[in-house]
């Protein structure tokens, strides 16, 4: 690749990168918001896990359909599609009125972010020639962490200077940047295109792509240790500020600190991967048990501070074990079925936001208001994803062996 190409992929690269910050943002303002929405709108910690459980049915429902289309019809127009739609639906959070409103704005939310992570991998795999893809896979993932980290440093002032639903119209007008960014970056971008397409001229099959055997398990660990992580992230801002008496100033900054370290550990981790292939798995399993381990320390932690201790050291694993999720497609199917692979393996990830939000407040309720019971379920749910990826093929030759298994040209 030459200079010129080179410069033009990193910057398309740093385009995504701000979608995906953009699309964090979005998504977990609510849950800072969380408190001030329960009070305005008279909802319980049970209805509350429903309204965070909404955004997540929309969200995973979307993920297959977004990796075919963007497979079918391109990235651009499903990137920018996207973006757009959940823009819409971020502003109309803010002018929900009822439960039922509610449900069914951050339901139609999450169809619209749904479409974005497929669309933005599939983008890597045009953009980045194969032996780059793993890296900039990882690079632009680890925009997760930051999105963990600036959002609530951006939607924690503005929710004590402003009402919630003012908070929801603003940041909505983030989408817009990005799309414009979007479209001058892949201007005259056709080289890149051309290449790919000289690249992969026998397209694949989604009937290939669903009976492939090592997606299916990475699927099942990734929804195990998503249950985890989703329903860390969506009640942790209440459990700093109910438990440990933080305000939401504070839990704002403070919240800030694990992300900064996934973000770190997201990005050192795709190199590690990009070398160690499927030996990966070992670091997948030790995560998932050392993940464990900070939830039930988090349930036991004296202060505040040891909580987000432990969250901080969880989040270095967790990112080690997202980066390897998320660059799994590059890894095992061909470019032209990146985009449905991704939307696959994602589906499981994000089916777990389904569950994991609503179970975390019926717990959390049956308690008490005790996060003991809910960290601990949290836990066993790493456990279990540790036990798939043992199944999971011990070494590189292994993973590549799955083309003669599965018909794939890798």
């Amino acid at each position: 690749m030459n200079v010129e190409l080179k410069k033009r992929s990193n910057l398309i690269l740093g385009v995504l990168f701000f979608g995906w910050i953009v699309s964090y943002i979005d998504r977990t303002a609510i849950s800072l918001a969380l408190i001030s929405i329960g009070k305005d709108l008279s909802l319980s910690a049970t209805e509350l896990g429903f309204v965070l459980s909404a955004f997540f049915f929309g969200y995973a429902a979307m993920q297959i359909p977004g990796g075919w289309l963007t497979d079918k019809y391109g990235t651009i127009k499903l990137l920018v599609g996207a973006v757009i739609f959940w823009s819409v639906f971020t502003a109309f959070t803010g002018l929900a009125w009822s439960l039922t409103s509610l449900l069914l704005i951050r339901f139609l939310f999450g169809i619209g972010e749904g479409g974005y992570p497929a669309a933005s991998t599939k983008a890597i795999s045009i953009y980045f020639q194969k032996e780059q893809r793993t890296k900039a896979q990882s690079t632009m993932m680890s925009s997760n962490m930051i999105g963990g980290a600036i959002a609530p440093i951006i939607c924690a002032p503005l929710l004590l200077v402003m009402d919630w639903r003012n908070v929801f119209f603003l940041i909505s007008g983030l989408g817009i940047i990005f799309v414009i960014a979007l479209l001058w970056s892949t201007k005259n971008a056709q080289t890149f295109i051309s290449e790919e397409r000289k690249e992969n001229k026998e397209k694949g099959s989604f009937r290939k792509v669903l009976k492939n055997t090592y997606l299916m398990r990475v699927l099942l660990v990734f929804f195990f240790i998503n249950i985890a992580n989703w329903g860390l992230i969506s009640w942790m801002p209440t459990y700093l500020m109910q438990v440990h008496g933080l305000d939401l100033k504070k839990v704002g900054f403070i919240s800030a600190i694990p992300a900064i370290f996934g973000m770190i550990g997201m990005i050192i981790s795709g190199r590690i991967i990009s070398k160690l292939g499927g030996r990966s798995k070992y670091g997948v399993i030790f995560g998932a048990v050392v993940l464990a381990v900070c939830l039930y320390l988090m349930s036991t932690a004296a202060s505040a501070a040891l909580a987000i201790t432990y969250q901080s050291i969880a989040f270095i694993f967790v990112s080690f074990m997202a980066s390897f999720i998320f660059t799994t497609p590059h890894r095992v199917v061909n470019q032209h079925n990146v985009g449905t692979a991704f939307g696959i393996v994602n589906f499981g990830g994000q089916a777990a936001g389904i569950i994991s939000p609503t179970i975390m407040g019926y717990l959390i309720n049956v308690s008490g208001g005790s996060f003991k019971t809910s960290f601990i379920f949290l836990a066993i749910m790493c456990v279990i994803a540790a036990v798939i990826a043992v199944t999971l093929p011990v070494n590189h030759q292994q993973q590549t062996n799955i083309k003669s298994v599965e018909g794939y040209e890798l």
